[in-house]
């Protein structure tokens, strides 16, 4: 199963639709990136970019994005 996780919030986007229109997307935002001087970290900037500045990273399988998760928490502590 695909999705988009945020990097930084934990956001998640599952619905198929959402994730095929962010890939498309994906060459705009690395782009607008590059622009601001700053290497894209993933595929688009979270849905709540404003308050967490994060960017959504595609995962694959729901372990990976439970390990992400955990990680991201461990990270914060």
């Amino acid at each position: 199963m695909k999705k988009l996780v945020c990097d930084r919030c934990g956001v998640e986007l599952t619905d198929k639709d959402d994730i095929d229109i962010a890939c498309e997307g994906q060459a705009v935002w690395e782009a607008t990136a590059r622009a601001r001087g700053a290497e894209a970290r993933g595929i688009i900037p979270c849905t709540h970019f404003i308050r967490c500045g994060g960017e959504m990273v595609l995962v694959v399988d729901s372990k990976i994005a439970q390990c992400w998760q955990r990680l991201k928490r461990t990270a914060r502590r």
